[in-house]
């Protein structure tokens, strides 16, 4: 089942600094993360208010890119 994004945005931007925004797609990732899962690229931005900032456009914003979960096959 895929997620909701308000509710993943929600909680990103509760806890910010236990995620990174990647700087060459646009991602946030956990974390731990050592490259991006859509994009494979490794370079991250972990400033909290990036971060928010970023979940608050993936709240009110349409998807625009294919991410690894959407490939997913469902449950």
């Amino acid at each position: 089942m895929k997620s909701d994004r308000k509710e993943m945005a929600i909680t990103i931007a509760n806890d910010p600094t236990a995620y990174k925004l990647c700087t060459v797609c646009g991602a946030i990732v956990d974390k731990e993360a050592h490259t991006c899962p859509d994009c494979y690229a490794y370079r991250f931005d972990d400033n909290a208010n990036a971060v928010t900032n970023a979940a608050m456009d993936l709240a009110i914003k349409e998807p625009t890119a294919v991410s690894h979960l959407d490939l997913a096959p469902e449950e």
